[in-house]
């Protein structure tokens, strides 16, 4: 069987394109075309062509599933549409009526939900310069097996797509204040606002790596000064 692989959004910057809450319909991007990632890998168009006809929702055999964070044990509901376009893997998604799904519709509405990432198995790829080191190689994708694609609830916070390193403050700082928001003002079950507030705790941790081990491309010291006095003063408040 070929490897399954996870292709993390951070490189396909894939995101929530509409919602339609009353009746729990999702569609957005689970996959980009034509993106070099980290991992030097290119998916083509034409990627998804035959798996979405064997397997996709309008085939005899439905079976790629729509999942939260990967985990088979969340599934946020049924794809109904899986097609793609010049953009990408486009979806459309009926969403449950389950806690997990209901705390997913209100992230999404929030604006917490933005990303994706797709589980697969790579069928055929095209190698350039095969003998040469890694990093000057290129990896076209030319035909993917699609498990399930995933709508990620945390933003840089897994081992795949660490904070350190990031080079736009200003998202951090919008995803900072939205989760603040959401913490906040919202109406979800509480293991959602656990994640939500371990995430916020992540991300603090992550920007005193970032003062810690300064890179070029790291922040001024003023700007994580400041990011950090938000999060802790917001952090110490929640256990007053």
């Amino acid at each position: 069987m070929a490897e399954y692989i996870h292709k993390q959004a951070h490189f396909l910057k894939a995101s929530i394109k509409d919602m339609d809450a009353k009746q729990g319909i999702v569609t957005g991007y689970a996959a980009s075309f034509g993106t070099l990632d980290s991992d030097r890998d290119i998916i083509m168009p034409g990627a998804f062509a035959k798996t979405i006809r064997e397997q996709g929702p309008q085939s005899n055999q439905p079976r790629i599933k729509h999942l939260l964070n990967h985990n088979t044990s969340q599934p946020l509901g049924l794809p109904q549409v899986l097609k793609e376009d010049d953009k990408g893997l486009y979806y459309e998604s009926k969403i449950g009526t389950n806690s997990v799904a209901t705390d997913f519709l209100k992230m999404v509405d929030s604006g917490l939900i933005t990303e994706h990432s797709i589980g697969f198995s790579t069928i055929r790829k095209t190698i350039t310069n095969p003998d040469a080191d890694w990093r000057d190689q290129t990896t076209q994708l030319h035909e993917l097996k699609l498990w399930e694609f995933s709508s990620l609830t945390a933003w840089g916070a897994n081992q795949y797509t660490p904070l350190v390193g990031v080079k736009n403050v200003k998202n951090v700082e919008d995803r900072i204040d939205t989760l603040i928001k959401a913490i906040e003002h919202g109406t979800f079950t509480d293991s959602t606002f656990v994640f939500l507030t371990d995430e916020l705790l992540f991300i603090q941790k992550a920007f005193k790596d970032i003062s810690t081990h300064a890179a070029t491309e790291a922040p001024e010291p003023e700007t994580l000064q400041a990011i950090n006095d938000k999060i802790k003063q917001f952090t110490q408040s929640l256990k007053n």
